[in-house]
């Protein structure tokens, strides 16, 4: 005999059940804001302008600011240094950044523009070596203190000293060849170095 197996059919409810209630979730909790110092200058009450007793006019202090940021653009650029964008602009922040809280009277801005491209190349991965850093930073100052005496002499004007150097010291210089460049085993040039490395350590110290 055959038997036959019968399953009963279970029939399922098309009414599904309701999704539970979302969980509840929390507010993230707010941030304190801590507020940023803003370091604000006022060009009256620079160091420059409030040194005594050979203080800076404003006008002279930010002349000073202009030309320095001229010089560290070209000595940093490809026909000297060779320094990326970013160290020079980093050299830039660092001049500024010292002067806010130095003097110009205390300290030489050509020295001070060595010291800020010596450090922004190490702090952009892009060092330059000390002696190279000096030789053409010399060069280019040499540069511009000859073609100013020119501008002088072609105006008919008087010949003041230019950069600190008189134009007999600026035209021949026993530590300077004719091409410009410093003799590295000259006063000159160690004194600039011991004088560099010393800044280095001072520009870190002010900012």
């Amino acid at each position: 005999s055959t038997y036959l197996l019968i399953v009963p059919l279970i029939t399922m409810s098309t009414t599904s059940a309701p999704p539970p209630p979302p969980a509840t979730m929390s507010k993230p909790k707010a941030i304190p804001l801590v507020p940023i110092p803003t370091s604000c200058f006022d060009e009256n009450h620079l160091p420059s302008v409030l040194h005594q007793p050979d203080p800076m006019t404003p006008d002279a202090e930010r002349q000073a600011r202009r030309r320095t940021c001229r010089f560290i653009e070209e000595a940093g650029g490809q026909r000297c240094l060779r320094l990326p964008r970013v160290a020079i602009a980093t050299a830039t922040v660092f001049f500024h950044r010292f002067y806010a809280k130095q003097a110009f009277q205390e300290h030489d801005r050509f020295e001070v523009a060595m010291a800020c491209l010596l450090l922004a190349g190490k702090t952009e991965e892009s060092p330059k070596k000390l002696d190279f850093v000096i030789r053409e930073c010399w060069k280019l100052r040499r540069k511009a203190q000859q073609q100013q005496l020119q501008n002088k002499l072609v105006s008919g004007g008087d010949s003041p000293n230019v950069g600190g150097m008189s134009p007999t010291n600026i035209m021949s210089s026993p530590s300077s060849s004719s091409g410009g460049d410093l003799h590295m085993k000259s006063d000159e040039f160690a004194r600039l170095k011991e004088r560099v490395l010393l800044l280095e350590r001072v520009i870190l110290h002010t900012i």
